[in-house]
């Protein structure tokens, strides 16, 4: 059932056994279509009661609209005397950002956003384009927004998701942060199934740190996106050991996967002096993503490079 809708979000209720309201916020690849929710599947199996808060478009759900829907919603959180927020990067944003707001008791986020300001966060440019000034005035997460208790799941090997970690852990109380290796910005995804998702809930509800912690293990073992993240991840330091990696999982990466590690791997091949086979890499990606300028734009960058080398080497040698 749709409880409220502008032109930012929509929310939809679905009732269930839970003795907790889970309130989801979707992460920036889902939009609004008027019927479905993130986490909606999962909530359906569970019979869990939920109430999805889903963005129309990566927007970073806007405070005045939050403000708006949860108003809307009210009837339906003072039925719920517990409420469990969850979300992921800029849903993991939106349960960290309003835990007062939904006065919850626990919010649980995966690889979070302090902000999307660039002035904020000039370390992260991945979602600059996102921000407007109008919809997203002193967004930034804060002391004053913490309630409850509140567990943060991301990779320490991410450099910025873990910037984004610790700084939120230092401005809110009752942050517990739970690392995950070796899952990227995708942290969540290592949690996707019934049994393991309830698993965390409970383990959350329950304030059980060893038990969250065991769960983060086993998770990261068996997470899909965990070969992937050891091949770029030891390009930076141990090229030929993350080019035997590839070799070895590479069949198993997606397209996206695929099209990355080259893109990186083309970097390594750059800072080293080696040209050609960075081109070569780029090639290679964009068979993957043929449809991605940015790798035909560096390719292009690279032939001028590559150009102007063998210019400058016949003129050393006439």
């Amino acid at each position: 059932m749709r409880v409220f809708s502008d032109e930012n979000l929509e929310v939809i209720h679905r009732a269930g056994s839970s003795p907790y309201l889970l309130v989801t916020f979707n992460e920036m690849e889902m939009k609004a279509n008027g019927s479905r929710f993130w986490g909606q599947r999962f909530c359906e199996k569970a019979d869990i009661s939920g109430l999805g808060f889903i963005s129309r478009r990566p927007n970073w759900f806007p405070a005045a609209s939050v403000v708006k829907a949860v108003e809307a919603a009210a009837p339906i959180l003072r039925a719920a005397p517990e409420r469990i927020l969850y979300g992921h990067s800029q849903g993991g944003y939106a349960a960290l950002r309003y835990r007062r707001r939904f006065n919850a008791a626990v919010a649980i986020a995966f690889c979070p956003q302090v902000s999307i300001d660039p002035k904020a966060v000039p370390f992260d440019g991945r979602f600059a384009r996102h921000f407007s000034p109008d919809l997203h005035a002193n967004m930034a997460i804060a002391p004053e927004h913490a309630a409850g208790r509140s567990y943060l799941f991301f990779d320490p090997f991410h450099a910025v998701d873990r910037q984004h970690a610790v700084r939120i852990a230092a401005l809110q109380e009752g942050t517990q942060l739970v690392p995950v290796h070796m899952t990227g910005h995708g942290t969540v995804r290592a949690f996707t199934g019934t049994a393991r998702a309830l698993s965390l809930i409970e383990a959350c509800r329950g304030d059980d740190l060893p038990g969250l912690r065991a769960l983060a293990r086993e998770a990261r073992v068996t997470a899909p996106m965990r070969p992937y993240q050891i091949a770029v991840t030891a390009i930076a330091r141990h090229r030929v050991w993350a080019d035997r990696f590839h070799a070895h999982f590479g069949s198993g990466f997606s397209t996206v996967e695929q099209a990355n590690f080259l893109y990186h791997r083309a970097n390594r091949h750059i800072r080293d002096g080696e040209l050609a086979m960075a081109r070569a890499m780029l090639v290679d990606a964009m068979k993957y993503q043929p449809e991605n300028s940015g790798f035909a734009r560096r390719i292009e960058e690279l032939d001028g490079r590559i150009a102007r080398g063998l210019v400058a080497n016949g003129a050393a040698h006439s």
